[in-house]
C-alpha cells in the first residue's frame, strides 16, 4: 500500500472514531463514514469489508496501548514503592481511556450485544486479564486468588473510567478519582499497607460530610406499565407484563440498539400488532422498563442504607447482594442504554440519574459515619462501590471457570470490607 492508500485508510479510521463518538457504533453506517471521509462507498470497501472491521482496527490500537502500560507496571505490594507503582499504572490506564474514550464507551455497549466483534473483544480481555494476573502473582498478594483479584481490578477500573468519560463522577476530576481509586485498590489488594504509605499521595481532602442530592423523579404519568393498563382487563395487564418481561430479557441479551420489535414479540409469543396496541415503538417500551428499574434501584438504595456493612453476620448483606445482582441482570440492557448513551430519551436519562444518585447517596451516608487515618473521599468511594456491585457479578461469570454465586458474594464482601473499612479510627 502506497502513502496515498495509507493516508486514505487512516482517514477512514479517524473519521469512524469521530462518528462512533458522536452518534454511536450502532447508529453509524458505512455510507456515513464514506461521506465524512469524502470517498465513495466502493473506495471504503477497498480497505475494510465493513464497519465491524474498522472497529476492530481501532480496538487493536487502544488495546495495544493498554498492553504497553500493563507491561511497564513496577512491583506491587504494601510498600510506598508498590503503592506508587499502582498509582502510576491507574493514571496511565486513565490516560489511555481518555485518549480512546470513544472506543472504550462503545466497546462496553458492543461487548454487551451479540455482534461479530464480540469474540475479539473477549479474546483481548482474556489476554489482558492474564497479563495483570501474572503481575499480581509476582506481588505480595494474600487472601485473594490472583486471577480473581485481576478480574475485580479490571472490572472496577474500566467502569470507573467509563463514568469519568461520561461525566458521572459528581464533578470529581480525573486526578482526584484516580488517587482515591489507588487508595481503594491498594487496600483491597494489600490491606496490611501502613497508613503512612496511603498518606504519601497528596489526595485532596473533600468537604466535611459531603452529601449527594437525589434529584426529583421526572414526570412519568401514563408511561409505566401500570399506567398503560389502568382500568383494562386482567388479560391486558398480563399481556403488557409479558411484553415488558420480554423486552427486558432481549435488551439484556442483545443490547437495546440491536433488539428489534420482532425480537421482543417472538420472545413474548405475541403478534407484532399486539405490541403496537400498548407501545408506540421500542423506545416507548424502554421507558416503561426504565421506570420499573429505577423504582427497584431506589428500593435497593433504601435497603442498603439499613445494612451495617461491617457486621460480622453477613446474612443481610448477602441477601442484598443476591437481590441486587438479580436486579442488574434483569435491567442491564435498559441501564446500558443510558450508561453508554445509546438512547437520548430525556425520561430514560433522568431516571438513570435518579437511580444512580439514590444508590450513591445511601453509600455516602454510611461511609461518612466512620473515620479513617488516611485521606478518604466518600463520594468517589460510593462510585467505586456502585461499580463493583454492578460489574463484578457479571465479570465473575466470564472467568474460566466462572465463580459460583456464593464465591461471588464472598468476593464482593471482601471488596467492601478490605477496600472501604480498613484503617478505621
Amino acid at each position: 500500500m502506497g502513502s496515498r492508500g495509507a493516508n486514505t485508510r487512516t482517514k477512514i479510521v479517524d473519521v469512524s472514531l469521530e462518528l462512533f463518538g458522536r452518534v454511536g457504533f450502532f447508529n453509524t453506517s458505512v455510507d456515513a463514514i464514506a461521506k465524512e471521509a469524502d470517498i465513495s462507498r466502493a473506495t471504503l470497501y477497498q480497505y475494510f469489508p465493513g464497519k465491524d472491521e474498522i472497529f476492530l482496527e481501532l480496538l487493536d490500537v487502544c488495546g495495544r496501548a493498554l498492553f504497553r502500560v500493563a507491561r511497564r507496571i513496577g512491583p506491587l505490594g504494601p510498600t510506598k514503592v508498590g503503592f506508587d507503582n499502582l498509582n502510576w499504572w491507574l493514571g496511565e490506564w486513565s490516560w489511555v481511556f481518555d485518549r480512546y474514550s470513544t472506543m472504550f464507551v462503545q466497546w462496553t455497549s458492543v461487548a454487551m450485544a451479540d455482534t461479530s466483534v464480540r469474540p475479539q473483544i473477549d479474546t483481548f480481555m482474556s489476554g489482558y486479564t492474564r497479563m495483570v494476573t501474572a503481575r499480581l502473582e509476582q506481588s505480595e498478594l494474600q487472601g485473594m486468588e490472583p486471577r480473581v483479584a485481576s478480574m475485580a481490578m479490571i472490572a472496577i477500573v474500566h467502569r470507573i473510567n467509563l463514568f469519568l468519560a461520561t461525566d458521572r463522577t459528581y464533578g470529581r476530576d480525573t486526578q482526584a478519582v484516580v488517587d482515591s481509586l489507588s487508595v481503594y485498590l491498594q487496600l483491597l489488594l494489600f490491606p496490611e499497607t501502613p497508613s503512612s504509605v496511603l498518606n504519601s499521595i497528596p489526595l485532596e481532602t473533600p468537604p466535611e460530610d459531603p452529601v449527594i442530592e437525589v434529584p426529583p423523579l421526572p414526570s412519568t404519568a401514563g408511561l409505566s406499565a401500570a399506567d398503560r393498563t389502568a382500568n383494562l382487563s386482567k388479560r391486558a395487564v398480563n399481556t403488557v407484563r409479558t411484553l415488558v418481561d420480554a423486552g427486558a430479557t432481549q435488551f439484556q441479551l442483545k443490547g437495546y440498539h440491536r433488539t428489534s420489535v420482532d425480537d421482543i414479540v417472538e420472545q413474548a409469543g405475541l403478534a407484532r400488532g399486539t405490541f403496537y396496541k400498548y407501545f408506540s415503538e421500542k423506545q416507548d417500551l424502554l421507558v416503561a422498563i426504565s421506570i420499573e428499574g429505577t423504582e427497584q434501584a431506589i428500593d435497593h438504595a433504601a435497603r442498603l442504607s439499613k445494612i451495617d456493612l461491617t457486621d460480622p453476620d453477613t446474612t443481610e448483606l448477602r441477601a442484598w447482594i443476591s437481590s441486587f445482582t438479580a436486579f442488574m441482570t434483569r435491567y442491564s440492557g435498559s441501564i446500558g442504554a443510558w450508561t453508554e448513551k445509546t438512547t437520548d430519551n430525556d425520561v430514560v436519562t433522568q431516571l438513570g440519574i435518579c437511580g444512580q444518585a439514590a444508590m450513591d447517596s445511601a453509600m455516602v451516608a454510611d461511609l461518612i459515619t466512620r473515620k479513617r487515618d488516611y485521606p478518604f473521599d466518600p463520594v468517589v468511594a460510593a462510585i467505586i462501590f456502585r461499580s463493583l456491585v454492578a460489574r463484578i457479578p457479571q465479570a465473575a461469570q466470564e472467568l474460566s471457570p466462572p465463580l459460583s454465586d456464593e464465591a461471588t458474594a464472598d468476593l464482593l464482601i471482601d471488596c467492601i470490607r478490605r477496600g472501604f473499612f480498613t484503617h478505621l479510627t
